[in-house]
């Protein structure tokens, strides 16, 4: 019923509201520049290295052209490098100094004249790196030209670091322990900073440097961060077993994240061991504790009064309410938010959290003036306020305003004509370098009006990124832009999702980035894991060519937000409709999700609250907000999130729902989709709980 009423009311509306825009977002009466259709012809016969015919004038007066210049540079470069090409490159580089067109080209020319042993060109021009290949190369390179001042101490700085030296480091690492200047203690000392950094890995490779007495503590603390409990177990039941106290925090530190239960069990054994420092004592009761609120266990209150004076932090405070509003306990959730320093307790989640928990121990009455102090603000906890004492929401809007000399200024910037062309052809990395270094050491007001200028260009990531850089928030129009309705408007006749929650989707995960990859390997507008989106390919049998379906180089858009409307569809559907829990599963995936269910029904604020982990929480509340200012921006009445967020059902029933049967044809009406069985294939971040 819910999402039948949403998609009644914004039926069509996303084609409405982009009318004027391609799928890219840029206008489609912007008239096509001269020079941009031979330029993107002639990037792509660079990348497939086929014939190329003479540039025409209108290609070379293109403002880009340089990077076409780079980019035939670094094919050569790649297929077949001498001195003249190398003559070739450094007069480009000289040239262009300082620009973005150059970073590409100067990278991979070093390393390629560091693999041809080009000292004499290399090392004068191997400054101000920041690659570790390059830095090694830089290190070798002057081992090799006999330039030894000062080099064993540069050297014996990088071989230190807590991380796996490139091959290229190997000749100089030689040399050091050629000249006895690989000490033992220097192996310990670098074996330690790998475990400091929590590398087991890497620590047991530098281990093997250090002498066997000075390695077996080393080592305890390797099997510490590798197989916590075990090793935990062991310590509690022999009090006389050497340890040293970093390693033993460490440890208990990771079994707390990661297996609550069998932390809080050994916890009594280790606290009980002779010498154990007070401020250790407390720091080992506090990761149990902030572990077991993590895992909502209902020892977690406990351990949380047990606590220590001196071990209650920021994260203390913040976990311990939000164990006592899982356990229903509003009393013990007031005190604690009352022992709160002001500045934290000032925080909008606080000040909400403090009125939901009066109401509960006093009454609806008392809380209604907490409510209202925070029901004017346009975030998550200020709709649920508003929603507690049925105010309207307050967006509070208020549009910037153009400063046109400012505007026409700026759009004849030379690096933001660049950026603005490199965007309109697809290269959007190169197009936000030119930006940083066009806007570098700018003001606020300046950088303001950049904003609306990439908003004209239909540039919209770096229209809203930049708006939150300057802290201009009250656009809210601005900061809501509606591209790619033809593919918006597609996936939701597909999914029967409504077009705001997919633009909500695709707004936190890529900001409207087509070409949008993240560390973890998600692609496009959706953020997908290839293996995800292929899964729910072939269940929707949509035969897309996504571009979250490959780690290879180009996008699609369309099918990009079929597929990603398809997954949070099917989740939907795992659980029950539950738009929280769908979300959740979304970012951090459905087995962490499954962890995290309720063992009774809950209020979902209490819930999203106890996320563990950070991002995922956050994730959900900023989706939430997005779907309430794209329906203001519309002009509809936005959802309230009371009726987007019924109560959270017990693990039993979503257990049930997740494996019931499903049937293989859409009834004839209503907001169902072609249902499949569905088969959890998302795999969310390493996230760690916060």
């Amino acid at each position: 019923m819910l999402l039948s009423l949403l998609l009644a009311n914004s039926a069509d509306v996303s084609a409405v509201h982009a009318e004027g825009t391609t799928e890219a977002g840029r206008s489609e009466q912007a008239v096509e520049e001269p020079g941009r259709s031979e330029f993107i012809a002639a990037m792509r016969r660079v990348r497939e290295r086929t014939a190329e015919p003479p540039d025409p004038d209108t290609l070379k007066r293109f403002p880009i052209y340089d990077y076409l210049v780079a980019a035939r540079l670094r094919r050569d470069l790649a297929a077949m490098p001498d001195e003249p090409l190398d003559s070739k490159i450094d007069r480009f580089v000289s040239a262009h100094a300082g620009q973005p067109v150059t970073r590409a080209l100067r990278s991979e020319w070093l390393t390629s004249l560091a693999s041809r042993a080009r000292w004499d060109w290399f090392l004068p021009r191997a400054t101000e790196l920041n690659s570790a290949q390059l830095i090694c190369d830089r290190l070798a390179g002057r081992l090799a030209t006999g330039d030894k001042q000062g080099l064993a101490t540069e050297a014996l700085a990088r071989w230190g670091l807590a991380q796996r030296p490139p091959p290229e480091c190997e000749p100089v690492f030689a040399w050091l322990r050629g000249q006895g200047l690989l000490t033992a203690a220097l192996a310990e000392k670098r074996t330690r900073t790998a475990l400091e950094a929590g590398n087991p890995r890497l620590a047991r490779e530098f281990v093997a440097d250090v002498p066997a007495d000075a390695a077996a503590p080393l080592l305890l603390w390797t099997r510490l961060l590798e197989t916590p409990k075990p090793v935990l177990q062991a310590l509690a039941s022999q009090p006389a077993m050497d340890v040293e106290p970093t390693a033993l925090e460490a440890g208990f530190s990771k079994l707390a994240r990661t297996d609550s239960a069998a932390a809080l069990e050994v916890l009594p054994g280790l606290l009980s061991r002779p010498g154990l420092a007070p401020e250790l004592r407390g720091r080992l009761q506090r990761a149990a504790a902030l572990g077991a609120a993590y895992d909502h266990d209902p020892q977690a209150i406990a351990a949380f009064v047990r606590l220590p004076a001196d071990a209650v932090d920021a994260d203390v405070r913040d976990w311990r309410v939000r164990a006592a509003l899982w356990a229903g306990d509003f009393q013990r959730a007031l005190a604690w938010i009352a022992q709160m320093p002001a500045a934290q307790a000032a925080e909008p989640r606080w000040r909400y959290w403090r009125a939901r928990a009066v109401a509960a121990t006093s009454g609806a009455k008392a809380a209604e003036p907490l409510f209202a102090d925070v029901a004017g603000l346009r975030d998550f906890y200020g709709y649920l306020a508003a929603d507690r004492i049925r105010s309207d929401y307050q967006l509070n809007a208020h549009p910037s305003t153009a400063v046109d000399s400012e505007q026409r200024e700026l759009a004849a910037r030379p690096g933001l004509i660049r950026a603005h062309a490199l965007f309109d052809c697809d290269m959007t990395d190169d197009a936000i370098a030119e930006w940083s270094v066009a806007l570098a050491n700018t003001s606020a007001a300046i950088r303001l009006q950049a904003a609306l200028l990439a908003a004209d260009w239909g540039w919209y990531a770096q229209s809203i990124s930049t708006l939150a850089q300057v802290g201009e928030l009250d656009d809210v129009r601005l900061r809501y832009p509606r591209p790619y309705p033809e593919a918006i408007a597609q996936a939701s006749r597909l999914t029967h999702l409504p077009p705001d929650w997919i633009l909500a989707v695709m707004r936190q995960e890529s900001l409207f980035r087509s070409d949008a990859v993240s560390p973890a390997g998600a692609r496009g507008l959706m953020q997908m894991q290839p293996r995800t989106a292929a899964a729910v390919d072939r269940r929707w049998h949509l035969g897309a060519r996504a571009s979250a379906m490959s780690s290879e180089p180009g996008f699609d858009p369309s099918s990009d937000v079929k597929l990603g409307a398809a997954y949070l569809r099917e989740l939907l559907d795992r659980y029950d409709g539950q738009l929280e829990l769908s979300l959740a599963a979304y970012n951090a995936g459905p087995v962490p999700v499954s962890r995290w269910l309720p063992p009774k029904a809950m209020d979902a604020d209490i819930w999203i609250e106890n996320i563990p982990y950070g991002e995922t929480r956050s994730y959900v509340q900023r989706i939430l907000e997005h779907i309430v200012a794209f329906a203001w921006v519309r002009g509809a009445q936005p959802p309230r999130l009371s009726t987007l967020l019924p109560r959270v059902v017990p693990a039993s029933i979503s257990a049930q729902a997740a494996r019931r049967p499903v049937a293989n044809d859409p009834p004839s009406s209503g907001p169902q989709h072609p249902r499949r069985p569905v088969r959890a294939s998302g795999a969310g971040p390493a996230l760690q709980p916060s």
